[in-house]
């Protein structure tokens, strides 16, 4: 959450920043998935490369993965 008035966010601003700290910090998955998006944010001058390498990295991943589904139900059938 960014600050509305410069670097000297209001005593209230200050305080939500500080709830919400304290709040994503007890759950490791929203820590995480803060980060990436920090990261991503980084890189945003580079996402109509990365996007495109991205989806096709999940397809190819994706495909693996469910041939080896259908394989061990194959397997498991017989």
């Amino acid at each position: 959450m960014e600050a509305s008035s410069g670097d000297n966010p209001s005593r209230w601003q200050r305080e939500i920043n500080n709830i919400l700290e304290v709040q994503i910090s007890r759950y490791p998955f929203l820590v995480q998935m803060r980060a990436l998006m920090r990261q991503l944010q980084d890189e945003r001058a580079n996402w109509p490369v990365l996007l495109p390498l991205l989806f096709v990295f999940f397809v190819l991943v994706y495909r693996n993965e469910r041939k080896k589904v259908k394989r061990l139900l194959r397997h498991l059938a017989e």
